[in-house]
């Protein structure tokens, strides 16, 4: 049995945490804020887990809301014009991948609880630069999960991988009920209960998720991402949930009039139920060095943090985490140092993390040749658009054809070949 510290309670400390405890390793996770304070905190994102996510969380017996939170069964897209015109319409199910979308504050609050019912050791504070070095010292490896803070200055940004410099989109959530929002068909033109997605020319996007908090039960979320200083970057402004919603109303009716009656009598599912910002989508080295010349590793958002336009932010977090785990297992927890944090972290993200960084890049542009190939003829076929819906569960599965147009012509041919 090996010691190993984690610092950060997100999706990919958790995750990692629990899989450690599973092998029957001494697991201390480090968290700065305690399941009450959680609960009644600010909502920290919208994330979707598509369904290979999910069930490394159903192996790990961590699927407590399997049949409350509503399924998301396949995607809606729109793509118009800057004003706001539908130009295409792609409608595609998920199928045997159709995921979840569910609360963090809900899911990690419970998480932490299970966590110590298991046997695994949770200490609520904030670890210091200076904090970290005793940690470090007395566990076999500490993985860095905190997303944000001081100790994310021990990860130098990896100028190869990383594409921008600044935030690419300002970013507002909230998770809203309604009457119109509800249920399993909430958009006619979709004949399943659809992940909305609105692509606004030059102007940005946002996007509905079927949802679920522990506030209110069954909801959907809305992120909008606005280009910044564009027409729809006006959220910055907003006091309150209550001025979001307003917002958020005003913006449906310019670039999504066909979808603004969906928010009619919609109403936040609790006060705390909105967020705003913006971040610079980075890819950090993972090898961190203490003064003292321990090394502490990067994971999850620390060193693989991407703009949540293709919804993979908790997905990524819990690949990595299952990569880590197979990583540990088979090193039998020896020789974890600087050179196996890099080689472990390099090897994900050549199989995995580069894809899924490259692929949500990728969405924040206009599609390019390839790619409207396979969406026009989504368009049309619906095989097709089933087929280009079921990649977003891995990435990787988008490439060659999505920036090769021979390739997106073959994929779409044999997808139409086949359904004949």
């Amino acid at each position: 049995m090996k010691k190993f510290a984690i610092i950060g309670g997100g999706q990919c400390g958790l995750h990692l945490a629990f899989g450690l405890l599973d092998r029957g390793h001494d697991v201390t996770l480090y968290n700065d804020r305690n399941p009450e304070q959680l609960l009644a905190s600010r909502i920290q994102s919208t994330a979707f887990l598509f369904n290979r996510t999910l069930e490394m969380e159903r192996r790990l017996g961590l699927n407590f809301w399997e049949h409350e939170a509503p399924l998301g069964e396949g995607m809606l897209v729109d793509f118009r014009d800057p004003g706001g015109k539908s130009m295409l319409s792609v409608a595609g199910r998920l199928h045997e991948k159709s995921g979840q979308a569910l609360d963090q504050r809900t899911k990690f609050a419970r998480w932490m609880q299970e966590f110590e019912r298991r046997g695994g050791k949770l200490v609520i504070r904030t670890v210091s630069l200076d904090e970290l070095e005793q940690v470090a010292a007395e566990h076999t490896l500490t993985f860095i999960a905190a997303g944000k803070g001081a100790v994310n200055a021990l990860f130098e940004r990896d100028a190869e991988r990383s594409r921008h410099h600044t935030p690419p989109r300002q970013l507002a959530a909230l998770l809203l009920r309604g009457p119109k929002l509800l249920g399993e068909r909430p958009w006619p033109k979709a004949d399943f209960r659809p992940l909305r997605f609105n692509f606004i020319m030059g102007v940005g996007e946002f996007f509905s998720l079927p949802f679920y908090t522990h506030t209110a039960g069954e909801c959907r979320s809305f992120l909008f991402e606005a280009r910044p200083g564009g027409p729809m970057d006006r959220f910055g402004d907003a006091a309150d949930g209550q001025e979001m919603l307003a917002v958020a109303r005003q913006v449906l009716r310019e670039y999504a009039p066909d979808d603004a009656a969906h928010l009619e009598d919609a109403k936040l599912t609790d006060p705390n139920a909105w967020l705003k910002g913006a971040f610079t989508p980075t890819i950090r080295k993972p090898v961190g060095t203490l003064p003292s010349g321990r090394v502490v590793m990067g994971v999850g958002d620390t060193v693989c943090l991407n703009d949540p336009i293709a919804g993979q932010g908790a997905n990524n977090a819990s690949r990595m985490a299952e990569h880590l785990l197979q990583a540990i297992s088979e090193a039998h927890g020896e020789g974890l140092d600087a050179a196996w944090v890099q080689s472990t972290f390099d090897a994900f993200w050549e199989n995995s993390a580069s894809y899924t960084s490259a692929f949500s890049n990728l969405l924040l542009e206009p599609p390019g040749e390839a790619a409207m190939e396979v969406l026009g003829a989504a368009a049309r076929h619906r095989e097709v658009a089933d087929a280009f819906m079921a990649c977003f569960e891995t990435p990787r599965d988008f490439w060659p054809w999505i920036d090769d147009r021979d390739a997106a012509r073959q994929f779409v041919a044999r997808r139409v070949h086949d359904a004949a």
